[in-house]
């Protein structure tokens, strides 16, 4: 979702009052998915915007330290000073909108992580029938109370658990009427054929968030962590 323009903080023209209104419009559109449940969506433009965000920052910082000169010595703190590379007022501009969104979005998302978790705790991720710690692939069942079907997905182990929990993937199987005896026949079919095979049920009892937007995204975060930690 494009919020966000390329290079918004960085292309012409330099104006304090053009850059601070952009900002402000986009802050609103992130509000917006919050509201509409969209937690997923909303965290994943936030994380993208603050890293494009701090780079710039970053940069700054190190032209000023590379560029700074020594003028002497402060006698009452005895310490060097310096004098640093001048800026031009544009940039200075686009710093303090630097700093003023970064302030902002860091806010966003704190708010947004706090969402997450109160989400969370209202889900249960849970091994069926036992648990079979050693094998590698599996499937995950989102059950919904109010649903009359389940959607199952399919998951292989990750070789390496240094990689983000988001580029984890699942990958959509099937669906199956919303009962046990479906779920007693999925297994057993499964385990006709091969036992290498977990099985998982992710339950929730949140119903104001976007299932593909919000749900789907969070019961692959519990999933990667449980498999992660060898539970």
């Amino acid at each position: 979702m494009d919020i966000f323009k390329k290079n918004w903080l960085t292309s012409p023209p330099m104006d304090y009052e053009l850059k601070y209104y952009m900002l402000k419009d986009s802050i609103q559109k992130i509000e917006g998915l919050i509201s509409n449940g969209k937690l997923f969506t909303a965290m994943s433009i936030v994380e993208t915007e603050l890293h494009y965000l701090y780079n710039i920052k970053y940069d700054r910082d190190l032209i000023e330290i590379e560029g700074m000169v020594v003028t002497g010595i402060n006698i009452d703190i005895m310490d060097l000073e310096y004098e640093y590379p001048e800026s031009t007022d544009a940039e200075d501009k686009m710093y303090k909108i630097c700093d003023l969104a970064i302030d902002n979005l860091e806010k966003i998302y704190r708010s947004i992580r706090d969402f997450w978790r109160k989400i969370e705790s209202k889900c249960t991720i849970s091994e069926i029938p036992d648990a079979k710690v050693t094998n590698t692939k599996g499937f995950v069942m989102y059950i919904e109370p109010s649903s009359d079907e389940i959607e199952i997905y399919y998951y292989v182990e990750p070789v390496d658990f240094k990689m983000n929990w988001v580029d984890f993937k699942l990958t959509y199987v099937k669906n199956i009427k919303n009962n046990l005896r479906a779920i007693a026949e999925f297994i057993a079919l499964c385990e006709n054929h091969s036992d290498v095979h977990r099985f998982f049920r992710f339950d929730s009892k949140v119903k104001e968030y976007s299932k593909e937007e919000s749900m789907i995204p969070l019961m692959k975060y519990m999933l990667f962590n449980r498999i992660k930690h060898g539970i």
